[in-house]
């Protein structure tokens, strides 16, 4: 199986004009930007942004945000995410790191992944209210200012200022985290344990029947506790997975038809179009071709 391609350092620097300066931290200044969509993709590094104007609806897996200013955006590696449509200009500036950059010096070499804040459960956007945007802003300046200077141990501070950037972000995300007890109810909890197991499995299986065996329910009520928590039922939310899967396998040259639809475990090439179709209302070459 070939190795899937994800947005590393060399595109995002390329993405961004950017020099690469650092093999694990990438800063990327405050950017407008007008564009209005953008295809489903990944990357290699942690991705830490704080929005300064606009509103956007952004989507991370099978997650819909609607985001606005102010506000923090986070997403993880291998997480797809896309940006589906902002309205006028998004005014962004972020910060792009890997985890042996936060960790690197540190006696913990878990402190990134104890965080809830990169979690798949914790959300991907933190309103921000003025007091808080300061705070942010001002950590973010400081890392700016000392990734730009030119003195020794620059970049020990600047993994020191990251750490508390990500810490400040974690505490304002608990405080943040609603309690309201349907966020306890069993419908909740059977609708994150099915997202759960659905984004470890789908490449393998898209029968509703082994989702609900899994969670010890029967496919119906498992079809409708998920239509009630989410407005789509169990074979939408696969078939939608699958098919952001695919958009991101399609953006890799390297790879054709077949060989995406071997890993997608269709049985041939044939069944993959025509799901593709289906579901996108295009061919998959027809969506390969419209990258360019």
């Amino acid at each position: 199986m070939k190795e899937i391609k994800r947005f590393d350092l060399f595109d995002l620097t390329q993405k961004f004009g950017l020099d690469i300066e650092s093999e694990d931290f990438v800063f990327k200044p405050q950017e407008t930007s007008l564009n209005h969509y953008s295809e489903p993709h990944r990357s290699e590094m942690y991705s830490f942004g704080i929005i300064l104007k606009g509103a956007a609806q952004l989507k991370v897996g099978l997650e819909n945000y609607n985001v606005q200013a102010p506000g923090l955006v986070v997403v993880s590696p291998d997480e797809i995410r896309q940006w589906v449509h902002w309205q006028d200009s998004l005014t962004i500036i972020s910060i792009f790191f890997t985890e042996n950059f936060v960790v690197s010096g540190l006696s913990d070499t878990l402190f990134l992944k104890r965080l809830r804040l990169f979690k798949r459960k914790g959300s991907h956007f933190i309103p921000l209210n003025p007091e808080e945007l300061t705070s942010m802003q001002t950590l973010f300046d400081e890392i700016e200012k000392k990734k730009t200077s030119g003195s020794l141990g620059k970049n020990i501070i600047v993994q020191a200022l990251l750490r508390a950037l990500l810490l400040e972000a974690e505490g304002l995300q608990q405080i943040q985290t609603p309690t309201d007890s349907d966020k306890y109810s069993q419908a909740y909890q059977l609708t994150d344990k099915f997202k759960e197991l659905l984004s470890k499995e789908f490449s393998k299986q898209r029968e509703v029947s082994y989702y609900a065996d899994r969670l010890f329910v029967t496919s119906k009520h498992l079809s409708q506790i998920l239509k009630d928590q989410t407005g789509k039922t169990a074979s939408e939310l696969i078939e939608e997975i699958v098919c952001l899967e695919a958009k991101v396998l399609l953006q890799v040259n390297e790879l054709n038809v077949s060989e995406i639809a071997d890993q997608l475990n269709f049985a041939n090439p044939s069944f993959f179009s025509k799901f593709f179709k289906r579901y996108s209302g295009i061919s998959p070459i027809e969506y390969r071709r419209s990258l360019s």
